[in-house]
C-alpha cells in the first residue's frame, strides 16, 4: 500500500490531472455522445514502443471503443506525427461521408519499479531501461555537447536526428530542472510540444461532408509500474468544425485540477 501511495504521489506531483486510461476513455466518450459523434475514424500519433500498445492502454481502449476496432497510425519516435501532411491527408480521405475524425497525439514516459520516471522495468529484463528511449537519448546527446546532426544528410535515422535538433532548442528549460524525476517529466512535456507543433501543421478539416468534425486530443501517456493501469495526462482536447470554429473541450471532459 505504501508503494502504491508513492506511485500516485509521484504522478500527481509531476503530471497534474493525469488519470487512469479507462477513466479518460469514459470522459471522452461522454463528450463525443454530446456531439452525437458515433461514426469516427481514429488516428493515433503515439510512439511505436510496444509498452504503449498493450491491452488496456489508452491506445487499445480508444481503438476498440472510439475507432470501432480500426486505427490509422500517424506517429513515429516519441509520438511525433512524422507521416506529416501526406499521412494526415491519406487518413482524412478515409473518413466516411457524414463521419468524423479523432486524433490522439502523445509522447510517453515510463516509471520503473524503483519509481524512477524516464525508465521502465520491462518483462524479462533484470534492469530498467529508458522510456521514451528516443527522447532520453536525444537529451543525453545534447547534454554531452555532441554536434547537432545535419537533417539534409541524416536520411537513415531522420526521426531521431530531428528529435535531437528539437530537444537541443529546449535544453535551457531542461537544464533548469533538477536531475531525476523533475527533469524527466519536463522532457515529456517538451516532447509533447514538439509533437503538437508538428501536428498543428498537418491538421485540416477538408474531409467528410459539411457536418463532419475533427476532434483532437493531446497529452502524455504514462507507462505505470506493477499492476497499475497506464495513466494519461490530457493536455488539450478540442473539436474543429467546417465553419472554422474551434471549441475547447478540456474543461467539459476533464475539469480543473
Amino acid at each position: 500500500i505504501r508503494k502504491a501511495n508513492e506511485v500516485v504521489s509521484i504522478i500527481r506531483q509531476n503530471f497534474p490531472g493525469a488519470m487512469g486510461s479507462s477513466e479518460i476513455l469514459e470522459r471522452v466518450k461522454c463528450v463525443l455522445d454530446m456531439y452525437n459523434a458515433d461514426n469516427i475514424l481514429l488516428t493515433q500519433s503515439v510512439c511505436p514502443d510496444e509498452i504503449n500498445h498493450e491491452h488496456g492502454d489508452i491506445t487499445d481502449l480508444f481503438i476498440e471503443n472510439i475507432g470501432g476496432g480500426k486505427v490509422f497510425h500517424l506517429g513515429g519516435l516519441a509520438g511525433v506525427p512524422f507521416t506529416g501532411k501526406t499521412g494526415f491527408g491519406a487518413y482524412s480521405a478515409h473518413v466516411a461521408d457524414g463521419g468524423h475524425a479523432f486524433v490522439l497525439q502523445a509522447p510517453h514516459i515510463g516509471m520503473s519499479d524503483d519509481l524512477e520516471l524516464g525508465k521502465y522495468s520491462r518483462e524479462g529484463q533484470d534492469h530498467a531501461g529508458s522510456a521514451c528511449g528516443a527522447a532520453v537519448g536525444a537529451m543525453c546527446h545534447c547534454m554531452a555537447g555532441n554536434p547537432m546532426p545535419n537533417l539534409a544528410t541524416a536520411t537513415a535515422d531522420w526521426q531521431m536526428n530531428f528529435l535531437i535538433q528539437e530537444i537541443g532548442k529546449r535544453m535551457p528549460a531542461l537544464n533548469a530542472c533538477a536531475e531525476g524525476n523533475e527533469k524527466q517529466s519536463e522532457l515529456a512535456r517538451q516532447t509533447h510540444q514538439i509533437g503538437k507543433d508538428m501536428l498543428e501543421q498537418c491538421l485540416s478539416t477538408d474531409f467528410g461532408d459539411a457536418d463532419s468534425m475533427l476532434f483532437v486530443m493531446t497529452g502524455i501517456q504514462i507507462n505505470m509500474p506493477f499492476e497499475f493501469e497506464d495513466y494519461f495526462q490530457p493536455l488539450s482536447f478540442e473539436v474543429r468544425k467546417k465553419d472554422g470554429s474551434v471549441v475547447d473541450l478540456y474543461q467539459e471532459a476533464f475539469g480543473s485540477w
